[in-house]
Parts: structure tokens; C-alpha cells; sequence
């Protein structure tokens, strides 16, 4: 079917699903505004006295309302949080507003105080990108647990991290520092831990409510400037990832992109506060827009 548009009510949203074989009813579409996945409706008054029209979803929210029935068989909630986060992020706030991308990545984030085994989670998230074949089964499940329990009491405990970190990453306790990747974009252990921190530092900020819009728009501005960067070495780095982390110099293509948006987003904005002078630097530069082949 061609895209919609035309904005249209919460019935006609239900309808289009219809015409594209998913049942849904107006609660799935409520409660998806909550989280973020849409945005909320334009009201309309019918003047005064006269109450009001029934609220408008725009053309770009209705598409985005069949992108996410459509990719919803396969992911939860959290997942498809990542969908308009990731649209806002490389297409603008035309389709998703700043508004509903934070209460996306509030959704995305959930709360691993909830439970002990979705703070596992999280941690597991966190320790994708890490590996090393030399560290001990009990190094790393001590840098796991080290993550979970941050997660979980949201109290960081930064020498047990740093401990944990280098335990799996240089485990030998070398005074060398040891690399991995790339010259022009090496993963040690410093830049793991201060990745982490700034990362957990995020996930504070933004549930206590304390990252303001002008910060998630500048976050993105400093995340494209990288990101277009990233993409013109990317087959270099690639080259010389190692082999106990083959992908961890990923190709650059939408579904990557829209995969990652989340903690990239989350990573920028720690970055950013724990190194000012660094995200003045990116911020200079204009941001590109980014095509995706």
C-alpha cells in the first residue's frame, strides 16, 4: 500500500491496521503514545463552547503506527522503543518529536530495580562489545555482577567497576596497556570504564528527569557529527577488529543504526557531560545529514 498522507483520528489509526492484518483496539494505541512509541495527537478545539474535534495523529505518527505492528511480532515494548527513537535521531523532528523520543528512551530503558534479572539485563547490554578469550570465567562474571548490581541499586560503586573492568580486559595486570582494534580507534580499559560511567551517568540523569531537550537535541547533533566520521573509516576499522569481537567495528547500515540509537544516544549524552571541552569541539562542527544506502 502507498504511505499515508494525511493525519487521521485514533479510529482511522485502528482502521489502518486493519487494511494491513493486525487487530488493535484504541488501548494498544493509548498506551503506545504513553510510552513514546507515538506521539501524542494534535487537539483540535471546535470553538469556544463547543467543545472539541477528535485529536489528530499525523501522517508520520500513522506510518510509524504500521512500522511498529509491523516489526511488534518479533519485540517487546523495549525494543520498539528503539524505532522512533532512531527516527528522530537520523530523520528529524518532522516524523518524531523531541518529546516522544525522550519518553522512548525512558521506556527503552525500563527500571532494572524492577528486578534483579532485568538489571542483568541491562548489564548484559553494557558488556556486548566486551570480550577477551585471555580473562578468567570468574572475571567475567564478576564484571557482570559488578553491572548488575549498579543497575539494580542505582548506587555506583566506581572502584569495584574499575577493579571488575580491568579483571576482564588486562587481566594479566600488565603495566602495559593493552588494546584491542584499531590504532585510530582502540579499546582499552580506561575508555571502557569511562564508556560505562558515562553511560550509567545517562541512565541517572534521565530517570531522575534532569537531561533538559536542548541536551537530547545536542546529543544528537554531536552523535551524527561522529557517527558520519565512524562511517568513513568503518571498512578500515573493520579490518582490524580483532577476533574474539568480529563485529565490534559494525557496518553502517539503517537497521544497525536504528538497533544501536538507543545507547548511542545514551552514550553521547554521558560523554558529553563527563567531557565538556571534547563535546564543544564536535558541537562546532555542522551536523551532517546521513543517507543510508
Amino acid at each position: 500500500m502507498e504511505p499515508i498522507t494525511q493525519p487521521g483520528t485514533i479510529e482511522q489509526l485502528v482502521s489502518d491496521a486493519a487494511a494491513h492484518g493486525h487487530a488493535v483496539g484504541v488501548r494498544l494505541i493509548r498506551d503506545w503514545t504513553e510510552q513514546g512509541l507515538l506521539d501524542y495527537p494534535l487537539r483540535r478545539s471546535a470553538g469556544k463552547g463547543h467543545g472539541s474535534h477528535p485529536a489528530l495523529y499525523s501522517a508520520n505518527q500513522r506510518n510509524l503506527f504500521l512500522t511498529l505492528l509491523h516489526h511488534r511480532a518479533n519485540n517487546k515494548i523495549k525494543s520498539l522503543a528503539r524505532i522512533p527513537v532512531g527516527i528522530w535521531m537520523y530523520w528529524g523532528d518532522e516524523f518524531v518529536p523531541t518529546s516522544q523520543a525522550r519518553r522512548a528512551m525512558i521506556t527503552w530503558l525500563g527500571d532494572p530495580r524492577a528486578s534483579k534479572q532485568q538489571a542483568k539485563q541491562s548489564a548484559q547490554e553494557i558488556l556486548r562489545q566486551i570480550d577477551n578469550r585471555d580473562a578468567s570465567i570468574a572475571a567475567k562474571r564478576e564484571l557482570l555482577d559488578a553491572l548488575t548490581d549498579i543497575a539494580y541499586t542505582a548506587r555506583p560503586d566506581h572502584s569495584r567497576l574499575e577493579r571488575a573492568v580491568r579483571g576482564v580486559f588486562d587481566p594479566t595486570g600488565s603495566k602495559i596497556r593493552r588494546a584491542i582494534g584499531h590504532p585510530a580507534a582502540p579499546m582499552m580499559a580506561d575508555s571502557v570504564i569511562d564508556l560505562i560511567k558515562a553511560r550509567l551517568a545517562a541512565v541517572a540523569r534521565l530517570r531522575a528527569g534532569k537531561v533538559t531537550d536542548e541536551e537530547l537535541v545536542r546529543a544528537r547533533h554531536l552523535h551524527l557529527v561522529t557517527f558520519a566520521g565512524y562511517a568513513l573509516q568503518q571498512p578500515g576499522l573493520a579490518a582490524a577488529a580483532p577476533s574474539t569481537v568480529p563485529d565490534m567495528y559494525e557496518p553502517v547500515t539503517a537497521e544497525a543504526a536504528l538497533n544501536r540509537s538507543c545507547g548511542d544516544l545514551l552514550t553521547t549524552l554521558g560523554m558529553a557531560e563527563l567531557h565538556p571541552e571534547h563535546a564543544a569541539r564536535i558541537a562546532a562542527t555542522p551536523a551532517p545529514r546521513i543517507s543510508f544506502i
